[in-house]
């Protein structure tokens, strides 16, 4: 095996390692303990970010989430922004006889790199594994000795935050911050939120159960 061989299983997990291998997690909840209005009735999504395209599709992937049962609609198919605090926005949903609103908000996007130095390797071969190294001089073990170059790691750093709003009032009555570490796509982030928001929803009675 030469020197500069570099097994790309060993890179591979290296990698996976470093990148923490894309994971979602929820960092913190909020629950608002005075809020007993129970499972929404009718309610509406909306996912603030400025790629439209990303935020129809994060929206629909939502709605398609929730039980008919709740008559879920997309905020860009009632083309309105996601601007609960405005009165004009809070009125129309009002009218449209929503309930309340889910809304996902990107808070940041943080990128950083890891430099991964340069190391040396032992692998001995394995037609001698049952024979100690005193039996073995180094010449006859150099060929299955090995350096990984050097290597750069890209590290994203996706923080969400998801809010649900009581209308007609317009208040915020649950919230989470999540953080997703080195996503493959935007499709993913969204995919694991869904899961996992659902999840806490259904546990604090603010979804219906399964």
């Amino acid at each position: 095996m030469p020197p500069s061989f570099v097994p790309p299983l060993l890179l591979v997990a290296a990698t996976c390692l470093l990148s923490a291998c894309a994971t979602t997690t929820i960092k913190s909840t909020w629950r608002d303990e005075a809020d007993t209005a129970g499972t929404p009735q009718k309610i509406v999504v909306f996912v603030a970010v400025k790629d439209e395209n990303l935020r129809k599709m994060a929206e629909n992937r939502v709605v398609q989430s929730l039980p008919p049962r709740m008559t879920p609609v997309a905020g860009h198919q009632l083309d309105l922004a996601p601007e609960l605090e405005v009165d004009t926005v809070r009125a129309r949903l009002v009218k449209g006889g929503f309930d309340a609103a889910l809304v996902a908000r990107l808070v940041s996007v943080d990128k950083s790199q890891t430099v991964v130095p340069a190391q040396t390797q032992f692998m001995t071969d394995p037609m001698f594994w049952n024979v100690g190294p005193r039996y073995r001089s180094f010449y006859t073990y150099y060929p299955y000795v090995y350096t990984t170059p050097s290597y750069t790691v890209e590290n994203t750093r996706v923080i969400v935050e998801t809010l649900l709003y009581r209308l007609p009032e317009g208040r915020p009555v649950w919230t989470a911050i999540s953080e997703s570490i080195n996503p493959q796509s935007s499709l993913q982030v969204v995919d694991e939120l869904i899961k996992l928001i659902s999840k806490k929803l259904k546990t604090e009675g603010l979804l219906p159960p399964d």
